[in-house]
């Protein structure tokens, strides 16, 4: 028999963390090479993702596909880097910058020297690594907040219903009984007792009439 492969839960926190992450990353980085060379406004900027060529420069919304893809595979080491290690910020970008080279190994377009370890990476660099840290942090703190709270339970109340006369056999009843504890007992607490008791004498009837069938 060929045992059937398990669905993994999706996490609901990380995925919505990751699109967060990977719009506002790569509107970011849009802004800053239109912003550091003008001349790229316009201008397709082609790179293979998924095995297809697509222009990058797009606003995240026009973005392809595939393009959004591989961004989100970056969001989900950042994603991982911070579950990994959620109070080292080093640790992290270090993570972030060893996955990041994973990804990248067989991409001619980077440069050779971003290939070396965190450790010897120039300081710029490292910074790099450390705001895809920051970043995911802001966006799970983000995804947190907008998530709507899990509403409480409420409790299931019983009302039960009486006529005038049984009220004041009731309120009777409750004086006298007062009367012989030396305490004041409200009508309404002799009637939840009562009530208790109907129920747990009902409770026991059934019990009996089960094992007896039995």
């Amino acid at each position: 028999m060929v045992a059937k492969a398990r669905t993994k839960k999706p996490d609901r926190l990380a995925e919505a963390a990751v699109d967060y992450f990977a719009a506002r990353s790569h509107d970011a980085w849009r802004r800053n090479l239109l912003k550091t060379d003008p001349k790229q406004k316009g201008k397709p900027r082609m790179r293979r993702r998924g095995g297809v060529m697509v222009d990058v420069n797009q606003p995240w919304t026009k973005l392809h596909p595939k393009a959004k893809a591989d961004n989100k595979v970056a969001a989900y080491d950042a994603y991982d880097a911070v579950k990994k290690f959620p109070n080292d910020r080093e640790a992290a970008a270090e993570y972030v910058h060893q996955r990041w080279i994973a990804r990248n190994k067989d991409d001619p377009n980077q440069p050779k020297a971003l290939f070396k370890p965190y450790a010897r990476l120039p300081e710029v660099e490292k910074d790099k690594d450390r705001a895809h840290v920051d970043n995911m942090t802001k966006a799970l703190a983000a995804v947190r907040k907008s998530a709507p709270k899990a509403k409480a339970k409420r409790a299931e109340t019983t009302t039960i219903t009486i006529d005038a006369k049984a009220w004041r056999r009731l309120e009777s009843a409750a004086q006298q009984l007062s009367t012989a504890l030396g305490r004041p007992v409200a009508p309404e607490t002799l009637l939840a007792a009562g009530a208790e008791a109907m129920a747990a004498v009902c409770k026991a009837m059934a019990a009996e009439a089960r094992a007896k069938k039995s």
